[in-house]
């Protein structure tokens, strides 16, 4: 495990991981102090290519280069692999909504910590703590990543900048309209973001993101995994081949971390089949032995809980059958009421392995995070050990 860097304004340190929440964590908030988050897309002009390359409260996400804001907790999460090219950095703000009308300056929050930590993991990475407490700004460019030699570097900065949220968009590029005066700031939204209007949406890159849309009163009812594949191998595996007996038998499962540290995992192995209304809010419906149900093999998530969970790794794995992932054409389908259907497509293949980590739901403010994964592994054992469960094993048959 890699220890922490703690940096001080102008150091810089090459990251080896792309997956990445930076959050931005005030020493105190005054009770009239609004702080707003924003992140700018930059090109090697040092400018935005087009008002879509500013991240700020009314427009939180750009999820097609990889980079999403969390207002309220002043959380971004990166998702550097998915970048274009024609980003070269990426520099994050805050500003302090009306802060001269309001006589109100970075002095006020006495101090900002930057925290990178690993998306998955949740081990941190980067450290960079800055003393505010003179600051008469109420605009601060905290930091940045930036492209060097093939690499993503992160650089502190801790930099004040006179004026506020639109004097800082103008400086990068962009066409602020009516400016901040008529900006509402982010923990009052104008209005809640519309529902997803697409009848699937398919997550096409590994290390792609999305999230179920919050429902009222958090209840988001169940959260429907299902996986479907073909049991028998729909090329020809040669033309002087002998055709297998068996099929595959791919299982469908999940590994999950409540947010008080519990851990487990169901799967028909061993007869985890799970409760979906008591601990741990997770059921198993059947074991296909086949792959010709036509409903295939489901796991329900009961997502009146979710506000209890962490996270939820969902994978499969050949039970019996040579692995041959590229022949079992294997999808899962995530459904919820309301909502777009989610696919993630196993469309890489390791043909030496018997388990494939497929996506990961993540609690990041009670919104459920969907990750494409799609990472092959030998077993339960090394997939465990890649993703931090912590879980003992034992062999088992079903």
């Amino acid at each position: 495990m890699n220890a922490r860097k703690d940096l001080v304004s102008g150091q810089n340190i090459t990251l080896a991981h792309h997956d990445l929440h930076v959050m931005i964590i005030p020493a105190q908030m005054p009770p009239d102090l609004a702080l707003d988050t924003s992140a700018f897309l930059l090109n090697d002009k040092e400018k935005v290519g087009s008002d879509k390359d500013f991240v700020f409260f009314n427009q939180p996400s750009r999820l097609d280069q990889g980079v999403e804001l969390d207002c309220n907790s002043h959380k971004l999460t990166l998702h550097l692999d998915r970048v274009g090219d024609q980003i070269n950095k990426i520099v994050f703000t805050s500003t302090i909504f009306q802060g001269s009308l309001k006589g109100l300056a970075f002095r006020d929050v006495k101090k900002i910590t930057v925290l990178v930590k690993d998306f998955l993991s949740g081990i941190e990475l980067v450290s960079f703590a800055l003393d505010t407490s003179s600051f008469s700004e109420t605009a601060l460019i905290f930091a940045e990543l930036y492209r060097h030699q093939g690499n993503w570097k992160f650089r502190a900065i801790g930099a004040g900048f006179v004026g506020g949220l639109e004097p800082l968009a103008k400086h990068y590029g962009v066409d602020v309209g009516e400016g901040e005066s008529s900006a509402q700031p982010p923990i009052q939204p104008a209005s809640p973001p519309k529902p997803i209007n697409l009848s699937k949406v398919t997550l096409e890159k590994k290390g792609q993101s999305i999230s179920l849309d919050k429902k009222p009163q958090g209840q988001l009812g169940k959260i429907h995994v299902n996986l479907n594949w073909n049991a028998m191998p729909v090329k020809s595996p040669g033309f002087f081949s002998r055709p297998k007996a068996a099929g595959i038998d791919l299982d469908l499962g999940c590994l999950f971390e409540f947010q008080d540290g519990s851990i487990g995992g169901i799967q028909a192995l061993g007869n985890c089949f799970g409760n979906f209304h008591q601990f741990p809010y997770i059921e198993l419906d059947q074991d296909d032995r086949s792959g010709t149900s036509v409903t295939g093999e489901n796991l329900a998530v009961n997502g009146d809980y979710w506000h209890l969970f962490r996270r939820v790794l969902i994978f499969a794995f050949i039970y019996e059958g040579i692995p041959n992932w590229s022949h079992a054409d294997a999808v899962i389908t995530i459904k919820n009421s309301g909502q777009a259907d989610i696919e993630v497509r196993l469309d890489s293949h390791r043909n030496d392995q018997m388990m494939c980590a497929i996506a990961m739901l993540e609690n990041i403010e009670n919104r459920v995070v969907i990750t494409k994964l799609v990472d092959y592994f030998n077993g339960h054992r090394s997939l465990d050990a890649a993703y931090g469960w912590g879980l003992n094993y034992a062999s088992g048959s079903k």
